[in-house]
């Protein structure tokens, strides 16, 4: 059996970082591969789980995060919601490594950079990481699946990382056009556009986990919010959410880390976990987010959802719903809604699944993709 080592975010505590990360590697094993999440202690991933503070440039800085995270519970909900769960969810190499110089000896057949932002240099405190550009390892091959570049352009002096790098590459997949836009021209090698890795799973494995949750007492119609852009305290945010609040006459649940009120809610549901997450979303009359995994996930459930735009990140959330005929959903009007059209939406779906799935599956064989 063929071993596939995954490099990729997958301890944030963020949904959409652990949904992809399990998405990924189920998605190998289901295919027959041995495989495992390289345990990489990236320095953003440890900077986060610890306490993610904000203001990094100042000691007051650190001192009011710190009393904000002990006064608002933020600690103690994100522990509650990803804490040890790690095992619960995907298999980790066994050793961890703090740096691609750490991992230069390490063995797989197949190493795969993930999804998510890994080649966002904004997301690696301002410089390219090596190990997510698999500047390490041995290894038969080495391909990227819908590594996405989040909403940043590629500056001149990266050029030359990423060409370098992709030399050592056998194949190459990007997850927006956005991405693909600026890297074609930087390699020899086709950059194909693939699927974000949580559509590789179908409707029925995503609600096969939901059923970990513990959530209770729900009401039969809710709307559900969740957002993860430092801007969901905008009017913008208040004013779409009880918009439809209003017009649906159904309560408002909001999934937080922290009881500070950000948004309006009638609930708050604080540290959920990664199946709570799924079950509260699948039971959703409606969900309002900014998060490009919550919108993922909300199509793959076959959800009706509103998209507010995130600012700071727009561009993965405007490619996936333009492919889907989708886009009149970021920032819907409340008096423009309707529901969605799932059978040609799933549709389009399920092909970009398979396209997806074979070029993977031929990537893995082939020297280089043409």
């Amino acid at each position: 059996m063929k071993t596939v080592g995954i490099v990729t975010y997958f301890k944030s505590y963020n949904y959409g970082v652990w949904l992809q990360a399990y998405a990924t590697e189920r998605f190998f094993e289901k295919e027959g591969f041995d495989a495992y999440i390289i345990n990489y202690a990236n320095r953003l991933e440890n900077q986060t789980t610890k306490l993610a503070f904000k203001e990094k440039n100042r000691i007051s800085g650190y001192f009011i995060s710190f009393l904000k995270a002990i006064i608002f519970g933020r600690v103690t909900y994100y522990k509650k919601g990803f804490g040890n769960h790690l095992y619960d969810y995907y298999k980790l190499s066994s050793k961890e490594y703090t740096s691609s110089t750490d991992m230069k000896n390490l063995k797989y057949d197949i190493l795969v950079a993930g999804s998510d932002q890994l080649w966002n240099p904004n997301r690696t405190y301002g410089k390219l990481d090596s190990a997510f550009l698999l500047q390490f390892g041995n290894c038969e091959k080495k391909i990227s699946l819908s590594t996405s570049l989040g909403s940043d352009t590629v500056r001149e002096t990266d050029k030359h990382i990423f060409t370098e790098a992709f030399r050592t590459f056998d194949a190459i997949s990007v997850r927006e056009e956005f991405a693909y836009e600026q890297l074609c021209d930087l390699t020899e090698l086709p950059i194909k556009i693939t699927v974000d890795p949580t559509f590789l799973l179908e409707k029925e494995e995503w609600i096969k986990l939901m059923k970990k949750s513990t959530i209770n007492k729900i009401p039969s119609k809710y709307i559900l919010t969740y957002f993860v852009s430092s801007n969901k305290r905008s009017t913008k945010y208040y004013s779409i959410i009880e918009k439809y609040a209003r017009k649906l006459n159904i309560p408002i649940l909001a999934i937080q880390f922290s009881r500070a009120k950000s948004t309006p809610y009638d609930k708050l549901i604080l540290g959920a976990t990664i199946a709570d997450f799924l079950y509260l979303l699948n039971n959703s009359t409606l969900m309002i987010t900014d998060s490009f995994h919550g919108v993922a996930l909300s199509i793959n459930l076959e959800k009706e959802f509103v998209a507010i735009e995130n600012v700071e990140n727009p561009e993965r959330v405007k490619h996936l719903l333009n492919e889907l005929g989708l886009e009149n959903r970021i920032d819907l009007d409340v008096d423009e809604y309707n529901t969605i059209d799932y059978k040609s939406v799933s549709e389009k779906v399920n092909c970009s699944r398979i396209d997806t799935k074979n070029w993977v599956l031929e990537a893995v064989k082939s020297t280089n993709i043409h």
